[in-house]
């Protein structure tokens, strides 16, 4: 059984520490007009009017979001959206349907968007939470997960109840294999994906977590016993960061943070 502690949230962050949250990983730089090591080409240039949520024509939707701070929560999603303002992106299932997320729930874990099976709300959904104050993902890898679910107590239920250890991965999107005289490579982003199985009680969780931009950007999807454990893999499997990276909203998230 794991144990919680309320070891270091990153969320209050003291004005020493504030420029060090604007940076990125090694390697990266921020380009308009594309999307960050997503998996495809340019799949939308910056600036370009897009769908969102989009149909993908396979039984899936592809859905921006826009990482909306606290300080200033205005809800997300859409019709017609400029791509400027998306941060990050992931698939999920047509019939899902956008849930609404409150301030409290913003100010309080983080949470920027959940969508859920309209049919069971409660046990087959999928939200993101994405908090500044990161510069990279902490070499404690389950520490970091258990960290977020210090506010989110169906998260620590579902910890306490698993069946074996979770199973924690590291994967890197992007990543360019240096060439025979060891130039031309990245590392690529770093993305650590958690499966946790629960099949009696809650099923299936899928999860991943990185760091890009000066903040923590997450993904969790719950599978309930007998759902589709592939959909929940592919949800997971498809989020992305976009370099849509707005430095002057970076500070204000700071700011906010500090004066919290």
């Amino acid at each position: 059984m794991l144990s919680l502690t309320a070891a270091s949230l990153p969320l209050i962050v003291s004005s020493t520490t504030l420029e060090n949250t604007l940076c990125v990983s090694p390697g990266w730089s921020f380009k308009k007009n594309s999307v960050a090591h997503a998996g495809e080409e340019n799949t939308d240039s910056s600036g370009q009017i897009i769908q969102n949520p989009k149909d993908l024509g396979d039984g899936f939707k592809r859905f921006y979001g826009e990482a909306t701070s606290s300080s200033s929560y205005g809800g997300y999603g859409g019709s017609d959206n400029n791509f400027d303002k998306f941060k990050y992106y992931f698939e999920i299932p047509s019939n899902y349907e956008k849930d609404t997320v409150n301030k409290t729930e913003k100010s309080t874990n983080g949470t920027d968007a959940r969508w859920v099976n309209p049919k069971d709300k409660k046990a087959e959904k999928a939200y993101c939470i994405t908090l500044p104050g990161y510069t990279k993902l902490k070499e404690d890898r389950m520490g970091t997960f258990e960290d977020l679910a210090l506010s989110d107590y169906t998260l620590q239920d579902a910890i306490y109840v698993v069946d074996g250890e979770p199973t924690i991965t590291d994967r890197y999107i992007g990543k360019i294999e240096p060439d025979e005289e060891g130039k031309g490579g990245r590392p690529g982003q770093l993305y650590a994906d958690y499966d946790l199985v629960g099949a009696a009680s809650f099923g299936h969780i899928f999860a991943t977590i990185t760091v890009y931009g000066g903040r923590l950007y997450s993904l969790f999807v719950w599978v309930p016993p007998g759902g589709s454990v592939e959909n929940g893999k592919r949800m997971r499997d498809s989020y992305r960061t976009i370099e849509n990276v707005n430095q002057e909203q970076m500070k204000a998230d700071m700011e906010f943070y500090r004066r919290s």
